[in-house]
C-alpha cells in the first residue's frame, strides 16, 4: 500500500505591516472510552494520532538498525532513567512494577536482543503476566533513551501477545512508520490497527482513517465513519480533523456548514483547535448565512482556545484586546496575551510585544525588553524574522548603539 501522499498542514498566513502590529490574514494551525467515560491517556501511549501531518516525513529515510548493531555496548544504566524518575513514574501510576523489576526485565531483554535469547516467559513472569505493565515499561524506555526503540518494540509485542491493546497500538505504530530505525512493515501495522479499530480503539480508528484518506481516496466515507466513531468515543481531535477536511475540501466537497458542525462538536468537548477554527469562521463572516462577521463570538471562541494554552489563539486574543475587536480595547490585557503566545515562541506575538515595550503601551516602556523579544523572533528566521531584525536595527539607532558583533574582550 503506497503511503507517498501526505496530509496537508495547517499554516499561519500573515501579512506584515510597517507599524507595530502584525495582522493575520487568516490564522489556522495547528482517550478507549465508551458511554461518555473519560479516555485514559495511556490508551495512545506515547504515540499521537496521525492527524494531518505526514507519517513518513521524519522517518522514511531512517536506516534500519538491528538490535545487535545498536545495543552491543549498551548497559541497563544507558537505557533507564535515574531511580528518582522511575519512582516518580510509579507514584504517578504510570507503571506499577518496582524499580528492581524494571531493571531486571530490561537486563534480560537487552541480553535477549544482543545474544538471540528466548527468555520471554521469564520477562512475562516478572511482570505478573500483565501486558499493560510491559507496555508501560516500553514507554519509559522509548522516552528515556536513544537506544530504547528495539527494547520498546519487543515489550510492545509482548504486551500485545498478552492482550494489551495499548501495546498493540504502539507496536503497530512503530512498524507502520519504521519508527526510529524499526524495520518497516506497513501491511502488518494496518492489520493490527484494523483489528483494534473493530474493537473500538479510538486512536486506532483515527490512524486507520488517516491512512485511508491518504492512500485510498475511494474509501473516504469509511474514513469519515472511523473519525466519527473516534469522536463519539471521546477523542475530540477526530472532530477537528473532520472539520478541517470539509473546510479545505480535502477528500470531500468543500462544505463550510458541515465543517462548522464538526468544529462545534469538538468545541463542546473542549478541543481548543475546534474553538479556534470557530473563531476564524465567525471573524470572517463564513459562520452565518448573512456572511457578516461576528467579532464578539469570534473573541469568545479565541478566548476559550487561548485559556487551553493555544499560542495562535492567545495571539488573536491579544490582537483583539489591542484593537478592540469584539471586546473593549485593553492594552494591558493585550500585552499579557501577547506574552503568553510569545513565551511559546510565536513570532507574531514576540514582535507585537516588543512593539508595546517600545511604545510603553500596556506595559512600562523598556527598549531592552523590546530588543530581547525581537531577538527571539529574529532567531526563528523566515520573513517575520527578517522584519524583527530590521526593527532591531531601528532600535540600535534609537538607542545610539552600533553593536560590534565581532568585538573581542
Amino acid at each position: 500500500m503506497s503511503t507517498k501522499r501526505s496530509l496537508q498542514h495547517f499554516v499561519v498566513v500573515s501579512k506584515c505591516r510597517r507599524n507595530n502590529v502584525i495582522l493575520p490574514k487568516l490564522a489556522t494551525r495547528r482517550f478507549y472510552a465508551t458511554r461518555n467515560k473519560k479516555i485514559e491517556a495511556s490508551m495512545g501511549g506515547i504515540f499521537e494520532p496521525f492527524l494531518n501531518e505526514s507519517i513518513e516525513k521524519k522517518v522514511v529515510k531512517q536506516k534500519v538498525i538491528t538490535p545487535k548493531e545498536l545495543l552491543h555496548k549498551v548497559t541497563v544504566k544507558d537505557l533507564l532513567p535515574e531511580e528518582e524518575l522511575l519512582n516518580m513514574a510509579i507514584a504517578n501510576k504510570q507503571i506499577s512494577l518496582s524499580v528492581d523489576t524494571q531493571k531486571e526485565i530490561t537486563r534480560i531483554l537487552l541480553d535477549n536482543l544482543v545474544h538471540d535469547g528466548t527468555e520471554k516467559e521469564k520477562i512475562c513472569q516478572l511482570a505478573n503476566g500483565q501486558g499493560a505493565q510491559l507496555t508501560a515499561l516500553g514507554n519509559i524506555l522509548l522516552k528515556s533513551s536513544q537506544f530504547g526503540a528495539p527494547l520498546a518494540l519487543a515489550l510492545y509485542k509482548l504486551g500485545m501477545e498478552k492482550g494489551d491493546d495499548g501495546g498493540a497500538f504502539s507496536y503497530a505504530n512503530m512498524i507502520y512508520r519504521g519508527y526510529r530505525g524499526t524495520a518497516k512493515n506497513e501491511d502488518e501495522g494496518i492489520r493490527i490497527l484494523s483489528q483494534l479499530a473493530q474493537k473500538g480503539h479510538p486512536y486506532a480508528q483515527m490512524n486507520l482513517a488517516a491512512i485511508l484518506m491518504r492512500t485510498q481516496p475511494d474509501r473516504i466515507e469509511s474514513a469519515i465513519k472511523l473519525y466519527e466513531l473516534a469522536g463519539r468515543a471521546g477523542l475530540d481531535k477526530a472532530y477537528s480533523e473532520l472539520g478541517r477536511m470539509y473546510r479545505l475540501g480535502y477528500g470531500v466537497h468543500q462544505d463550510h456548514k458541515k465543517a462548522m458542525e464538526y468544529f462545534q462538536m469538538g468545541a463542546q468537548k473542549g478541543n481548543p483547535q475546534c474553538n479556534f477554527m470557530l473563531g476564524v469562521y465567525c471573524s470572517s463572516g463564513l459562520g452565518n448565512e448573512e456572511r457578516k462577521p461576528d467579532q464578539v463570538k469570534a473573541f469568545k471562541h479565541f478566548q476559550k482556545a487561548a485559556v487551553k494554552g493555544m499560542a495562535e489563539a492567545q495571539y488573536n486574543v491579544g490582537l483583539r484586546f489591542l484593537k478592540g475587536h469584539g471586546v473593549e480595547a485593553n492594552s494591558f490585557n493585550a500585552a499579557e496575551f501577547f506574552r503568553m503566545a510569545a513565551s511559546q515562541g510565536f513570532q507574531l506575538a514576540q514582535i507585537n510585544l516588543a512593539g508595546m515595550y517600545s511604545e510603553g503601551r500596556g506595559v512600562k516602556s523598556d527598549l531592552d525588553e523590546a530588543r530581547q523579544w525581537l531577538e527571539k523572533a529574529a532567531a526563528t528566521g523566515g520573513s517575520i524574522g527578517k522584519d524583527a531584525q530590521k526593527r532591531i536595527d531601528e532600535l540600535d539607532q534609537i538607542q545610539g548603539k552600533k553593536r560590534d558583533k565581532c568585538s573581542i574582550m
